[in-house]
């Protein structure tokens, strides 16, 4: 690990002392003074002078540090400085790194940091991160099939008899959520606004998981609860793709499984669930006819992207740090998905390259990322990542650069 070289506050003291010491050295009379020496005790003035001194040298000493500012602020910064995303990850690293800072709410901006020592990017990811497709306003035409598709199952759905009737996963319930999803993927703007590759390719995933999904019901005609849960996560999804947003807070479906395991044990606390969440997302939940309400992001903003290099890191068998070198480089394979699909295989996208490093082009969005050793996979401890981060990154400069997500493999 590399460790910035300024000088210490040990050596200050040191100095300090030394001083100090020559001070009171020269202010002592020798005996040899003569017959009527000067009883004139110097001592205050020695003591005074040496105080002065020690508090200039510790004054110029913390300002040559900086002003005291929020640890993770500080963190964070660091990190963007290095082209590094702050992620969970990245933050845990350095508090390992760095133990003296677990539990400070304040440090010194210039503060002395130990940095993860990370494998060199090769120079021809470099390049082929310089090249970034332009967004365009066409629609694909399989999206456009898929939707097609979404509409017929939606009418056929809500003319359906229910075979059983299930208090957990109430046929309204559907109709209302899917209603939701209406409203997101037949509103005008969709016709309109700017697109990428990757964000077509969510949707797709998306769209083909909803229409599985009422293709399934409409054939067996029962509903269940997982069903249900599965829609709520996707709309959830669809929203934070189509109006990113930083601010919202973890999901918060774990709140609604029941005593017995069920996801949903009573629909009417769903819907509390449900209803909470959005008004903390922001207070723009979309209502059955598409309107959204509450201030929203240009629509152009959506279709940023940008290439960002994967790199692991982990702990050996003895519990050291390990950052490079054949135990990580070139071999875990990355893969990504929308969070509510984590559970379907064909949902999976793998990215370019074995981490450390692999590297792929994403957009403003959370995913859920997955990573395997051969046909292994493995846990990793933050396995969601908003990597909309990247698109708020202060170093402006740095934003057309390979921007660095490290993750931390639980083996």
């Amino acid at each position: 690990m590399k460790k910035l070289t300024t000088p210490s506050f040990s050596v200050f003291l040191f100095l300090l002392v030394l001083l100090s010491h020559h001070f009171i050295a020269f202010g002592q009379r020798p005996p040899t003074s003569g017959p009527n020496p000067d009883e004139t005790n110097l001592t205050p003035y020695i003591i005074g002078g040496t105080g002065l001194l020690m508090a200039a040298g510790s004054y110029l000493y913390l300002k040559s540090r900086g002003p005291k500012i929020p640890v993770t602020d500080n963190l964070r910064d660091y990190l963007w400085r290095q082209n590094i995303m702050p992620s969970p990850d990245a933050l845990d690293l350095m508090y390992e790194l760095n133990p003296s800072l677990r539990g400070k709410e304040l440090m010194r901006e210039k503060k002395n940091l130990l940095t993860p020592e990370f494998p060199e990017i090769p120079e021809e990811m470099k390049q082929l991160a310089a090249d970034v497709p332009p967004p365009t306003h066409v629609i694909p035409d399989n999206l456009k099939e898929l939707m097609e598709q979404f509409k017929s199952s939606l009418s056929a759905f809500r003319n359906i008899s229910v075979a059983t009737a299930n208090p957990n996963a109430p046929k309204g319930a559907f109709i209302e959520v899917l209603g939701n999803l209406e409203g997101f993927l037949t509103a005008p703007e969709r016709n309109t606004e700017a697109r990428n590759a990757v964000k077509d390719q969510l949707l797709t995933d998306l769209i083909r998981a909803i229409n599985q999904t009422m293709d399934d019901a409409i054939q067996t005609r029962e509903l269940s609860e997982d069903q249900l849960f599965l829609l709520h996560a996707i709309a959830e999804d669809l929203e934070n793709l189509l109006f990113p947003n930083l601010n919202s807070p973890p999901p918060v479906a774990s709140t609604s499984i029941g005593e017995d395991g069920d996801h949903f044990a009573n629909w009417d606390s769903f819907l509390a669930s449900a209803d909470k969440h959005s008004n903390e997302n922001g207070d723009h939940q979309p209502d059955l006819k598409g309107d959204i309400r509450g201030g929203l992001m240009d629509q152009n903003e959506n279709a940023d992207v940008k290439w960002f290099a994967f790199a692991v890191y982990k702990y050996d068998t003895e519990g050291d740090l390990v950052t490079k070198g054949k135990e990580v480089e070139k071999r875990y394979q990355i893969s990504y998905a929308s969070p509510a699909l984590k559970d379907i295989e064909g949902s999976f996208h793998a990215i370019n390259g074995n981490a450390s490093y692999g590297i792929a082009l994403l957009g403003n969005g959370k995913y859920f990322i997955r990573v395997k050793d051969g046909e292994v996979e493995v846990p990793v401890q933050n396995p969601i990542i908003h990597f909309g981060l990247a698109f708020q990154n202060p170093v402006k400069e740095l934003h057309n650069d390979l921007t660095k997500v490290i993750i931390y493999l639980l083996e």
